[in-house]
């Protein structure tokens, strides 16, 4: 295993050079490290992560934290977000761990002892609910973190799509093409992606057909709780032309439940989801959606986070990252 005794030798510089430079001191000059790193590459050498942590103070990791227990991990959208704080965080030589929590309880059970271990350097929290518990906890402790969606707190850093114009830009188009009555199927309550996305909705409603009866279905934001909801629509006898989902995963078990109901998308009732996740283009019909660039997220969420890291505490800053309609055969 090569050692950056053997780097100093090839690069012809000092051992501590060679720790300075390969930890990004400024002291360095630019092309003294430029060749240290070249010949790091070339020696394909790989620090030792204890020696790097005794040396700086830090754990070189960043870990990801998800409390919404009915959050899949098999989305698309999660995939590509992790993989772009992956790429960041690795560009700057940090690891990623990713924590899998029960609920919010949980969740802050874990971010105490990481921080009491000092076992991460920063945080990235996804799926925000309306309780603030472990994002004042956070905060108080004016430790580096960044949030994945809207926080009702102020300075709290976030990276989010502007969840209110996703729902309302979505039901915008639907109208558009004539597809109302639309049903509205949302998730979890106490998430502030479903309220946005709600509340977006209704604005366009408002706006397009101010005497329209608004027919909005709550469930636990799953597949099959989706299915469910079609078809009791259906079978209640529930006029409406479209369903329009919270995200993917739901709008999958919307097809079934139109399906259940002895009805043709998009011939009978068109569906459109949220998220373009990888799937909706292997649905039958292709699932029509909302491009959110979930990878986008995750490098600013991983900038965020390395950059409180850096200045030693969270910037108060949210960062929108835009958002698009895709129209496939569903709608």
């Amino acid at each position: 295993m090569r050692t950056i005794r053997d780097i100093a030798e090839r690069a012809k510089v000092s051992v501590s050079t060679v720790s300075l430079a390969l930890n990004g001191d400024a002291r360095v000059r630019a092309a003294t490290r430029d060749r240290i790193l070249a010949v790091a590459r070339e020696l394909n050498y790989r620090p030792n992560r204890a020696a790097r942590s005794l040396s700086s103070g830090k754990a070189w990791t960043l870990d990801v934290i998800n409390p919404a227990i009915d959050a899949s991990l098999s989305s698309s959208f999660n995939t590509r977000f992790l993989h772009g704080i992956h790429d960041t965080a690795r560009a700057a030589s940090y690891g990623v761990s990713l924590q899998i929590v029960d609920d919010e309880a949980d969740a802050v059970r874990v971010v105490r002892h990481l921080m009491l271990e000092r076992a991460t350097d920063g945080l990235i929290l996804m799926n925000p609910s309306e309780d603030r518990a472990l994002v004042d906890h956070l905060a108080s402790a004016r430790f580096p973190f960044v949030v994945l969606g809207r926080v009702d707190r102020p300075n709290v850093p976030s990276v989010d799509n502007d969840n209110v114009a996703v729902g309302e830009d979505a039901t915008a188009a639907l109208l558009e093409r004539g597809l109302d009555p639309i049903l509205f199927l949302t998730g979890p309550e106490r998430s502030t992606m479903t309220a946005d996305r709600t509340e977006g909705h209704l604005r366009a409603l408002r706006a397009r057909r101010p005497d329209a009866r608004p027919l909005v279905r709550a469930t636990d934001g799953t597949a099959a709780a989706a299915r469910r909801a079609v078809r009791d629509a259906l079978d209640e006898g529930t006029p409406f032309h479209s369903v329009l989902a919270l995200h993917d995963g739901m709008a999958v078990g919307a097809l079934r439940g139109v399906r259940d109901g002895g009805r043709v998308v998009p011939d009978d009732v068109a569906v459109m989801g949220m998220n373009n996740d990888d799937l909706t283009e292997f649905t039958d019909p292709a699932l029509s959606s909302v491009e959110l660039h979930a990878y986008e997220l995750g490098r600013h969420a991983a900038d965020a986070v390395l950059t409180s890291i850096d200045e030693g505490a969270p910037e108060p800053s949210r960062t929108l990252v835009g958002h698009e309609l895709i129209f496939r055969e569903s709608a």
